[in-house]
């Protein structure tokens, strides 16, 4: 448009809306008879939150959300509703002369957006509603009769707004044609608000704003400005105009080319400014093939920029297909993205809608004004799945998952997070994908930080592991509960809290090591600090100290009876393993001793534990030992056992104190028994997911026999009978992610946990040891564990055998 030309253009500038005619393109089907029965209906249920499956090896699997999870799609229902009468509807036959392409193209746009997926979850867009601005509607149509409609302004039924509204939430009945958001509201309103004299910007502005008012998701528009000879008004156009006019404002040169008011662009600017700080704008292509430049109104953003984010624009292509069933070309049937291709998505418009000659009329038809309310449809259906997304994220969505393998790419958008897509100005971001806008995009896992755009970490980041004190506790409270995950978009899926719960097991090379570090047999010498045995009948003189491991100083004064490595669990608060350190002072005198136990635990982050202990023994009858002890440990990192992973620099920590009692009775020489119990209370601090944890009891015991000389004078033969530290009261909190507030906020769900696992692990352990020759020592050793880790049913077994010389 020349500036000497715009009052003669704004004369003939005229709406019309994009379609290739239902009247003269029909593709095999009647264009007038209603559809079929309603045999094999799906019926619609309201949609669940969007479920994860169980990845694989999700349990204890560092790496099991470094990567996408697939959305918990219902593939034998997907497939069932495919087959349905409203879905195979869509399958529509292009003959190779109607094509174009010397060959014949099997049609189906919904099976090309992947619709089946979305309702294979429940999605219909229940509470949702799609404003459609378009020509007129016939309300008494089968497919929108029992709709939910809002109708703005006057209303005189025509074909291609009954087509547009029934592709976008045409009712799911069993027969006719469903929408792709069935079970979404419409609000309705003409083009020219029921005048055929204007083409109305103010009314644009008016049905925007009462539609933003009534709460609406998504606005579609098939329709755009086109000259009187039916070539559309471009974005190049519009440029054109703007040489002419230097200094005037977008609205100003607007209201030139159309006939209308200046103030009621920047109304009709303003509306839809407001309208895509809640829903998304959706605008029809072209459907000239040739155009080199975009539809004025489809690149208003380009006009406009504050509305981009809210925008999108459709075009139409026919897909094909490789033997894989993946998009191996797509034939554009309308003009390309050109300018919009940063917000501009495609998909198949040639489809079967309802229309006005009667309440059960369809026909088959092309356009991209169809292909635009598939997009407004499946708005809704975002909207629907994730109700707490704002809908510029709902779009992005479409935007970041589109299928672009077909294509080679010019562009590309950062969707922040790592996430980037590639487009070109042909076909935009590529052919919408439901399945795909469904499932986590990028990576998804535990939040990184409180809000959800702030990216995510891999769920064992945050995971909680139960230690052998707690056995399946964890696990039982958060069985049936769900929590929260998220994707690099900052949309929210739930999945399964188990899958929080990161797996523990005893190091075989630590049992293994202290296995072999106390194999030895009575051949050998008992220590000379030792209340054990006939450790009292000895005296020290004095105080004597000593050093060395933990489980053998410890056992020597009384405070623990671990198996030397035969057992998995822990058998006291006292850290036993062989990376511990122990240094202790004794004194013994009359039959009566006293120690004084002091240790420190070392891994490879530094000290995990240490504590103290004191114990005091006395021969209480011939041959019979007595120990009484006191033990504090403290830990960092750890509460007995259990771990709480965080990303805030934090991490359990706990104070254990416990009474025990050591008892050692040689019934004659060479056969003993002797017998071990504790009790204490831990006190924990709190730290990732881990809300709090209230004072736990807990209790372990052991008991056995020794045989010496049994088969050899240097050997030794040890049946014993143990439960592990236990877990005997105790209830804690836990804190979960559960969803997100529209700025990203990420919500909570406390749940209260017990800390008592459902069972009491028993252990039978049998151990010989064997002098057969000088400084050389062979150990011999298995084990049965009945309700293994303290969970019901659970049989745990194990052998060992360790052989040591001494040089």
């Amino acid at each position: 448009m020349r500036a000497t030309e715009a009052n003669q253009v704004g004369v003939l500038m005229k709406v019309s809306v994009y379609w290739a005619g239902i009247s003269i393109l029909l593709f095999g089907l009647s264009g007038c008879n209603g559809g079929g029965g309603g045999s094999g209906q799906i019926s619609s249920s309201s949609a669940p939150v969007i479920q994860t499956q169980s990845c694989s090896g999700i349990s204890g699997n560092a790496d099991a959300f470094s990567s996408s999870c697939t959305t918990s799609f219902d593939t034998t229902t997907a497939n069932l509703i495919s087959k349905t009468n409203e879905f195979t509807v869509q399958k529509i036959t292009i003959s190779s002369a109607l094509s174009g392409l010397g060959y014949t193209i099997k049609s189906n746009a919904f099976a090309d957006i992947n619709l089946q997926y979305a309702r294979s979850v429940g999605l219909t867009g229940k509470g949702e509603t799609i404003a459609v601005l378009d020509t007129g509607f016939l309300l008494s149509h089968k497919d929108l009769k029992n709709k939910n409609v809002t109708l703005y302004g006057k209303n005189t039924a025509q074909d291609h707004g009954t087509f547009v509204a029934t592709i976008a939430a045409g009712e799911e009945d069993g027969s006719g044609v469903m929408g792709v958001a069935a079970g979404a509201d419409l609000h309705l309103s003409t083009l020219d608000g029921g005048s055929s004299s204007s083409t109305g910007v103010q009314h644009l502005a008016a049905a925007t704003n009462d539609a933003f008012n009534k709460g609406a998701i998504a606005q579609n528009n098939s329709w755009g400005y086109q000259f009187a000879n039916g070539r559309s008004i471009t974005l190049a156009d519009y440029h054109l105009e703007t040489d002419g006019y230097p200094g005037l404002s977008p609205e100003a040169i607007l209201a030139i080319s159309s006939g209308q008011s200046t103030q009621a662009w920047k109304n009709y600017r303003a509306a839809l400014s407001q309208f895509i700080s809640q829903g998304i704008v959706v605008f029809a292509q072209s459907n000239d093939e040739n155009d080199f430049s975009s539809s004025l109104t489809a690149a208003l953003p380009e006009i406009f920029p504050e509305l981009k984010g809210g925008w999108a624009v459709a075009v139409n292509g026919l897909p094909e297909y490789d033997s894989n069933g993946n998009i191996s070309k797509v034939h554009r049937v309308s003009a390309g993205c050109i300018e919009t291709a940063e917000y501009c998505l495609t998909t198949n418009g040639t489809t079967r809608g309802g229309t006005s000659s009667s309440d059960s009329s369809y026909s088959e038809a092309t356009g991209t004004s169809f292909s635009a309310p598939q997009v407004s449809g499946s708005i809704a259906l975002l909207a629907e799945a994730f109700p707490t997304l704002p809908a510029k994220d709902l779009l992005n969505r479409l935007f970041a998952s589109a299928d672009n393998s077909f294509f080679t790419a010019t562009g590309s958008v950062d969707f922040g997070n790592g996430v980037t897509h590639a487009y070109n100005r042909e076909f935009g971001h590529g052919f919408l994908d439901l399945r795909a806008a469904l499932m986590p995009i990028g990576n998804v896992g535990a939040p990184l930080s409180d809000n959800a755009y702030d990216g995510v970490v891999p769920l064992s980041e945050v995971s909680i592991t139960a230690g052998t004190a707690h056995g399946d506790a964890i696990s039982n409270a958060l069985q049936g509960k769900t929590m929260a995950i998220y994707d690099s978009l900052g949309a929210n899926f739930a999945v399964d809290a188990g899958a929080l719960i990161g797996s523990s097991s005893q190091n075989v090379d630590i049992r293994l090591e202290t296995f072999r570090s106390n194999n030895k047999t009575s051949a050998q010498s008992t220590p000379s600090y030792s209340f054990m045995g006939s450790g009292l009948s000895s005296d020290t003189g004095g105080f004597q100290f000593v050093s060395g491991s933990t489980s053998e100083i410890g056992k020597e004064l009384g405070f623990i009876q671990s198996g030397d490595g035969l057992f998995s669990g822990d058998s006291s608060i006292i850290a036993d393993g062989p990376g511990t350190m122990a240094f202790a002072t004794v004194s013994k005198t009359d039959g009566s001793g006293v120690g004084a136990l002091t240790y420190v635990e070392r891994t490879s982050d530094g000290i995990a534990s240490a504590g103290f202990g004191l114990s005091m023994a006395k021969t209480l009858l011939p041959n019979l030992t007595g120990v009484f002890g006191f033990a504090i440990n403290g830990e960092t990192g750890t509460a007995l056992g259990l771990t709480a992973e965080s990303q805030r620099d934090e991490a359990l920590s706990a104070a254990s104190s416990a009474f025990s009692f050591a008892g050692e009775w040689t019934y004659q020489p060479g056969l003993s028994f002797f017998a071990n119990a504790e009790f204490g209370m831990t006190l924990s601090g709190d730290a990732g997911y881990i809300e709090s944890l209230d004072p736990a009891l807990h209790s372990a015991f052991s008991a056995g026999i020794k045989f010496e000389g049994l088969f050899s004078d240097k050997d030794l033969l040890t049946f014993s009978l143990r439960q592990p530290l236990r877990i005997e009261q105790g209830n804690g909190t836990i804190r979960l992610p559960y969803g997100r507030a529209a700025d990203g906020t990420i919500s909570y769900v406390e749940h209260e946990i017990e800390l008592v696992p459902s069972a009491r692990q028993i252990d039978f352990g049998l151990r010989y040891d064997i002098n057969f020759m000088e400084d050389t020592v062979l150990g011999l050793g298995g084990a049965v564990s009945v309700n293994d880790g303290h969970t019901r049913g659970e049989l745990g077994a194990s052998a060992l055998m360790a052989f040591k010389h001494r040089f």
